[in-house]
């Protein structure tokens, strides 16, 4: 994908996998739904204002396409182009105000005969786990051998190296790292971009290592903010992770497919739909041990295939966190992570948290015949 650094006014950075100015003003920005098409493709530029005065708008293409308006509102506008010779381009929207101030929004792209990669990295789900540092070991040596992935829980505020230790140890395990990078719950920081330079310096130090990692920002999402606020913060906090081996996406709150699905659509809108390279959930049995719930964790994995789908995507699937009160449950999560195609990984969470998930008995027997299962995959 094509990316380049914000600068001075004028000049243009990158935003959600899109490509805006970098001034990013609330009160004009343009975007492109994607950045990186094929020749014969459709471009489609989004430019939405906030200005009182009488302006006018133009949009020139530096390779000369023909950009049509598709439709309008008072404050927001759409063009669409085909895209014909390979290359790169600019296409910018110059809007002048009464006042005579301009506002310049730069856009690049680039055609390619490329086809981008949003396949499975490996031959079929990474089975993982997630458990506490202190603990870690120990939950291994007990589930034994054939793990694919480790969740692992990150803090921009705290630094680029972040669980950098817990990453290292993942890797040299076999393992991939899934990696959830919050921001010492500082939402309003992170949609200002103030933590664009320190995910900048994570992302390179991820990327250095060439081995497959998936990163997240802000799991789960729902109850700690609107659906906008984080897709405000995913596209200032994620495009920095999108090079070499490294994959981004979210991970949201998979009970919301049960009966919200308008709601987990505020947190997926189309622009980042367009630019992640999967889609995530975390899924628990809820209830009680005595009285669980009706929905499972299975079901939600194959709600969130039929959902992405439904959406006209190809994306793979993610499962961060997954976890139920039975053999039987944890069976059924196993056989849905295994036989959907397109999921990339499953862990399971096998720690306390406000209940205790840790694996034991036959719940621990069942995680281990999904992780020796030979449908799942290894990194390499």
């Amino acid at each position: 994908m094509l990316r380049l650094a914000a600068g001075a006014a004028g000049t243009t950075g990158v935003m959600g996998g899109l490509l805006v100015p970098a001034h990013a003003s609330s009160r004009v920005r343009a975007w492109l739904d994607r950045s990186v098409v094929q020749p014969g493709e459709q471009l489609t530029l989004r430019y939405v204002e906030e200005l009182t005065q009488a302006r006018s708008i133009r949009v020139k293409d530096s390779n000369g396409l023909g950009w049509e308006l598709h439709s309008k509102t008072r404050t927001s506008k759409v063009w669409k182009a085909t895209a014909s010779a390979t290359g790169s381009g600019t296409v910018t929207v110059i809007t002048t105000r009464a006042d005579g101030k301009v506002f310049r929004d730069e856009v690049p792209y680039e055609v390619t005969s490329t086809t981008p990669d949003k396949t499975v990295p490996s031959g079929g789900p990474l089975i993982g786990m997630s458990a506490p540092s202190d603990v870690w070991d120990q939950r291994v040596a007990e589930v034994g051998a054939g793990l694919g992935a480790r969740r692992i829980f990150a803090d921009l505020a705290a630094g680029p190296n972040s669980q950098i230790r817990a990453i290292e140890e993942a890797h040299a395990a076999g393992m991939m790292p899934v990696v959830s990078y919050k921001v010492g719950g500082d939402l309003a920081g992170a949609i200002a971009g103030a933590y664009n330079g320190v995910a900048e310096q994570a992302a390179a130090k991820l990327e250095s290592y060439g081995r497959p990692t998936a990163v997240t920002f802000w799991h789960e999402p729902c109850g700690d903010m609107t659906g906008a606020q984080f897709a405000a913060g995913s596209r200032q906090v994620l495009p920095a992770f999108q090079r070499g081996e490294l994959k981004v996406g979210p991970i949201l709150n998979g009970w919301l497919l049960d009966n919200q699905v308008p709601e987990f659509d505020t947190f997926l809108p189309d622009d980042l739909m367009g630019s992640w390279d999967y889609v995530g959930i975390d899924t628990y049995e809820g209830g009680t041990v005595t009285a669980p719930g009706a929905r499972k964790p299975a079901e939600r994995i194959l709600a969130l295939s039929a959902y992405v789908k439904a959406r006209g995507y190809d994306l793979p699937l993610g499962v961060g966190e997954y976890n139920g009160f039975s053999a039987e449950t944890i069976t059924a999560a196993g056989e849905a992570l295994l036989s959907t195609p397109n999921v990339w990984f499953g862990c399971l969470w096998n720690a306390n948290d406000v209940r205790d998930w840790t694996l034991s008995g036959d719940r621990l027997a069942a995680f281990r015949a999904t992780v020796n299962d030979p449908r799942a995959a290894s990194v390499s």
